[in-house]
Order: structure tokens, then C-alpha cells, then sequence
């Protein structure tokens, strides 16, 4: 982690190369909420470490005891408040390297009607933490191998031990910014967009960037999630899915904070569309970012690495 020394120094020369490559004079002296201050600094540090032998053991015993029909009889399909929306025609679903490995119910458009009208309608209070954080040690806790072991099914080659690792140190960092951004709107510093969050799931990270960082970060405070189905690898997201509401009945937690959006592309674009306000969080390459942005100006993307923070 940069000191803040360091920190200030960096924003300080991008305000210079800014303000060069517009022919304009100084840059004006603005830093984005907390970004750099003794506050953000001090959500660093005294960190839990995972253990990653009983991880690698979990998740081999896990896969011996997988069964290959289990995603072809318990197809992918839309969930609003934890109920299944099933009038979609079953298809199959493919792994990364375009292997047939289950099936899916791609929503309707009257189905994806009511995602977006549930979008549009929903309310439930603005502090879920107590709950979500509960949800969440149990997910990366008990759930561990389940969340790896499903990854690697579905995308073969992603070093999901380490993700978990890298997750349970992560999470509490930014759970306690998140404490530092609720207390700020309790102060009035601060408006969280409560509009729901949009998560554009990735391949091959996503029990960090999509179930942690997109999701529970943000239903914690009271944002909704809506979660959209991959052309390919949409197996083992929807699982994550299907253990969070679960975990989240567990806990009391609104359902209706998660919804899985099993659909096509038109008909992503179209929920979209209809939620204009919603930020699109999506981590991909450049060139969908771009267009993804020019579909959806509210999009959050990280287009280089993991760091949609």
C-alpha cells in the first residue's frame, strides 16, 4: 500500500499531465471522496489469512463427489425474490472451451418484464451489514470448496485457492470502507445510488469481483444486485447465486436484494436500457467496455485487471 505521502504525490503529477494535455492551466486541487486520506489508509492492515491446504482438500473432495447431472436437472434459470421463473425454453450450457456442461431457461420477455418492474419497484432498508456479513463468512467459509470447485468445472484453469485467499483479506478491507461510506451518508457527505447494481459477470474470477466486490458490497448497503447470465461459463456464477439467496433466507435478508437474470443479449440490453440511473459493473476487455459505455453511460468497468474498487 502507497503512503499518503506518496498518494498525494501521484494524484498531484496526473493533475499536471492532465491539465498539459488540455493546454490549460493548473489542474483545479480536487480528490475524489476520501481517496488518499488517513481514513482510507487506516482500513488497511491486520488481515486474516485463509488456510489453503484445507481449501485445496475441500475443493478436491468436493469434485469427487460432483455430479455432472446435477446442472442439467437443476437448470440456470431467472430468480426474483428467490422464486424461479421457468417459461423459458431449456437449452444447453457450455464451459469455457465450449464444452456442453448443463442446461439453462433463458428468461422470457414477459420475464424479463418482471425483473425490470421489480427493478423499478423495490425498497427494503439501507443497512444490511449485520446480516450480509454473516451471509458472507458462511459463503466463504462452508461454501469455499463449492465456490471453487464449481469455478473449475466451468472454466478449467483459473487458480480459484488463491482467489479465495486474495477474497477473505479484500472483503475486509473493503467492508470497512463500506462502514466509512455509510457513516458519511449518515452525515450527510455523502447520497449512495440505492438504483440497483447491474453485475456483468466475468469467467473467470468471479467468486472475488461478482459474488464479493459487486454484490455483497453493495446489497450490504441496501443496493440491489441484479446478476446477468454468460453466453458460456454461466454455470458456476448461478450456483453462487442459488447459495447466496439460500445463506440469505438463512439470515432473514430480504430475497428480493438478489436477482439472477438469466437471459439473452437483446434482452440484457433492453433491462438495461429500462434502469438508467443503475450502474453496469462489468471487468472485461477495452473494446466491449467501450461499448458497453456507449450502451450504458453509468458503467463501472475495469478494463486491465481485477480493480473495479
Amino acid at each position: 500500500v502507497s503512503s499518503p505521502a506518496a498518494m498525494r504525490q501521484s494524484r498531484l503529477i496526473s493533475q499536471r499531465a492532465l491539465s498539459a494535455s488540455r493546454g490549460a492551466g493548473p489542474a483545479p486541487a480536487r480528490r475524489e471522496f476520501h481517496f488518499a486520506s488517513s481514513a482510507y489508509v487506516s482500513c488497511f492492515g491486520g488481515l486474516p489469512i485463509a488456510d489453503g491446504a484445507k481449501l485445496r482438500a475441500d475443493t478436491i473432495d468436493y469434485l469427487d463427489r460432483f455430479d455432472p447431472q446435477a446442472w442439467y436437472t437443476d437448470p440456470v434459470t431467472t430468480l426474483v425474490k428467490g422464486e424461479r421463473l421457468e417459461a423459458g425454453q431449456l437449452s444447453t450450457t457450455v464451459d469455457a472451451f465450449g464444452r456442453e456442461n448443463g442446461s439453462v431457461r433463458n428468461g422470457t420477455q414477459e420475464e424479463v418484464d418482471a425483473v425490470i418492474r421489480h427493478a423499478q419497484t423495490f425498497e427494503t432498508k439501507r443497512d444490511w451489514r449485520t446480516e450480509i456479513r454473516a451471509v458472507e463468512a458462511v459463503m466463504l467459509g462452508e461454501h469455499a470448496a463449492a465456490l471453487i470447485g464449481n469455478q473449475a468445472l466451468d472454466f478449467s484453469k483459473q487458480d480459484g485457492v488463491t482467489e479465495i485467499e486474495e477474497s477473505v483479506q479484500a472483503n475486509l478491507v473493503e467492508q470497512r470502507l463500506n462502514d466509512q461510506l455509510l457513516a458519511a451518508e449518515d452525515a450527510g457527505q455523502v447520497v449512495i445510488n440505492r438504483s440497483p447494481a447491474i453485475v456483468a459477470c466475468v469467467s473467470n474470477f468471479t467468486n472475488f469481483l461478482d459474488l464479493c466486490r459487486k454484490t455483497l458490497r453493495n446489497i450490504e448497503l441496501g443496493v440491489p444486485a441484479i446478476v446477468l447470465s454468460r453466453g458460456n461459463t454461466t454455470q458456476h456464477m448461478f450456483r453462487w447465486v442459488q447459495l447466496l439467496q439460500a445463506e440469505m433466507k438463512n439470515q432473514g435478508v430480504d430475497p428480493g436484494l438478489v436477482t439472477y437474470a438469466a437471459c439473452a443479449l437483446p434482452e440484457q440490453q433492453r433491462l438495461m436500457a429500462a434502469l438508467p440511473e443503475s450502474n453496469v459493473y462489468i471487468t472485461c476487455s477495452r473494446e466491449v467496455a467501450a461499448r458497453v459505455k456507449h450502451l450504458h453511460p453509468s458503467t463501472i468497468a475495469s478494463t486491465g485487471g481485477a480493480h473495479t474498487l
